[in-house]
């Protein structure tokens, strides 16, 4: 039998009415072309079958087509980081995959840093660029890579003097948004649960309820049995105000066993959207932070830096409020 010819890029190009380079660039760049004719072009392939060869497109390009995502799977009492790791991660994979790329998940060993990955990673030159999560002012792995001058994209803002090439939530819009739905349905004194850490993103939250919703008590904890233990017998206010679904799970649950009407004697929110929000006997009102459309700008902007284009301002994306019968 004869041997079934290939679809190439000029395969594709043909039927799409573009040229070759704009194939490549809606497969390596897409940022790069307009999105109807990203879209043009996507349909292209799919009608052809086309499928890039990696191997080639390696050795011509001197890359490796992969991009990195070290993660850690410590936090075992918070239930939702499973979720919002898989919502990341799938969205991640899912834009790579379109410009026929792949992500190289790993984690340090036992007694390495993440920045001993990373020089192994880059020595390797098994990813093109890297994706680090959870960023800190003055990061010491946004310096190290800068440093080294290799690619890299950052969920969670970089200090100003640094490359701003990252995406993150707009934590402090989208905590306002909560606060300004619970002014609109009467309540008018809240308490607000914060989380007890250094993380950038829970002094943005809180800042941005405080200072849309002027009657706030504000208590940091560094555990859920601490939350419980508080909500169990504090005087209630109109509504708490978690800045993660955890916590206002817990909180949930304090105020049941009080007795306590959830929803109608006192509002209680969170923050994320994890998937057991909208199971709960009282579907939790919250935040949902949009992974997949932050996973697709993630990867965007590490194609750009991958390219070597100019710096350019972070995208901040805000997370819509759900509203369910919690408040």
């Amino acid at each position: 039998m004869a041997q079934q010819k290939r679809t190439t890029v000029a395969d594709v190009a043909r039927l799409a009415g573009v040229s070759a380079m704009t194939v490549s660039n809606v497969l390596n760049a897409p940022h790069r072309v307009s999105p109807p004719t990203v879209q043009t072009v996507r349909a292209a392939i799919k009608e052809l079958g086309y499928t890039p060869n990696h191997a080639a497109r390696a050795l011509s390009s001197g890359r490796s087509q992969v991009i990195g995502l070290p993660l850690y799977f410590e936090d075992e009492e918070n239930p939702g980081l499973g979720g919002f790791l898989h919502g990341l991660l799938g969205g991640l994979v899912n834009a790579a995959a379109k410009s026929g790329y792949g992500v190289h998940v790993t984690t340090p060993t036992e007694g390495a840093t993440e920045i001993d990955l990373y020089e192994k990673l880059i020595a390797a030159q098994q990813v093109d660029a890297l994706v680090v999560l959870e960023t800190m002012p003055h990061d010491e792995r946004i310096e190290f890579l800068s440093r080294r001058r290799f690619p890299f994209v950052a969920f969670g803002r970089t200090a100003a003097q640094q490359r701003q090439c990252w995406v993150d939530v707009d934590n402090e819009t989208s905590m306002a948004g909560i606060a300004q739905h619970l002014t609109s349905t009467g309540r008018s004194r809240a308490i607000y649960l914060a989380t007890d850490s250094p993380l950038p993103w829970v002094h943005q939250r809180q800042d941005g309820f405080v200072r849309e919703f002027a009657a706030t008590t504000v208590q940091s904890f560094d555990s859920m049995e601490a939350v419980a233990a508080y909500v169990a017998t504090t005087e209630l206010p109109d509504a708490f105000v978690a800045d993660n679904d955890a916590y206002a799970v817990v909180a949930m649950r304090a105020l049941l066993q009080r007795g306590v009407r959830v929803g109608e004697d006192v509002a209680v929110t969170g923050f994320n959207d994890f998937p057991f929000a909208s199971m709960l006997d009282t579907p939790l009102t919250t935040a949902r932070i949009p992974l997949r459309d932050i996973a697709t700008r993630l990867f965007d902007r590490a194609l750009r830096e991958i390219a070597g284009e100019p710096d350019a301002p972070g995208t901040l994306v805000t997370a819509p409020l759900v509203v369910r019968s919690s408040a």
